[in-house]
């Protein structure tokens, strides 16, 4: 059993992981099919399943099972095993990329017990080591470095807002319906005779 440190990354930073997530996938997948829905439910899911743990276990991390490679793995390849090619695997398997950017931005490779479990053994948690969310509202209000990450992840998902025309309703209907987000490029004005 590992003995936990309060270490900094133990406090999600939401609109931060929103925002890089969503630009890295954009950036490497140029993907304009994805669907955003569950791209933004595979930069939460880690986090939601892991603090929920930690809530009930009493532990001072919010960082273990989904922070692993193996959980989004056995995901993937249920995915892969049960959707045909089209729609819904590339909608699950958006889900499972976000997934696994999430332990990247988190840099889950520097706790090896945690991102390689269960390699180094079953027991992740130690229980009764403090409550997770008093520790984190001080880790939170003491690190100016996490209000700096979430002001940088507000600004770009304001610009991806304006950019992908989401002020229009249409745009966000389209979006709540399809998941799909697409770049806005406004119209060129007809040249004048």
């Amino acid at each position: 059993m590992r003995a936990l440190s309060a270490h900094p990354r133990s406090l999600t930073v939401l609109l931060w992981h929103l925002a890089a997530i969503t630009f890295l996938f954009r950036w490497i997948f140029r993907d304009p099919k994805v669907d955003m829905r569950f791209l933004a439910a595979g930069v939460v899911l880690p986090d939601l399943i892991d603090l929920t743990i930690a809530t009930f276990v009493g532990t001072a991390t919010g960082e273990l099972y989904a922070h692993s490679l193996i959980v989004p793995t056995i995901v993937a390849v249920v995915v892969l095993l049960t959707t045909r090619r089209g729609r819904r695997r590339r909608a699950w398997m958006a889900l499972v990329v976000a997934w696994l950017l999430h332990l990247l931005i988190d840099q889950m490779w520097l706790d090896a017990e945690v991102f390689f479990w269960p390699v180094f053994g079953w027991d992740v948690i130690e229980a009764g080591v403090g409550s997770f969310w008093p520790t984190a509202w001080d880790r939170a209000t003491s690190d100016v470095w996490r209000w700096v990450l979430e002001t940088i992840g507000l600004l770009y998902l304001v610009r991806l807002y304006f950019v992908s025309g989401l002020t229009d309703r249409s745009a966000r209907a389209e979006l709540k319906q399809t998941g799909r987000l697409t770049d806005f490029t406004p119209q060129a004005p007809p040249p004048s005779c």
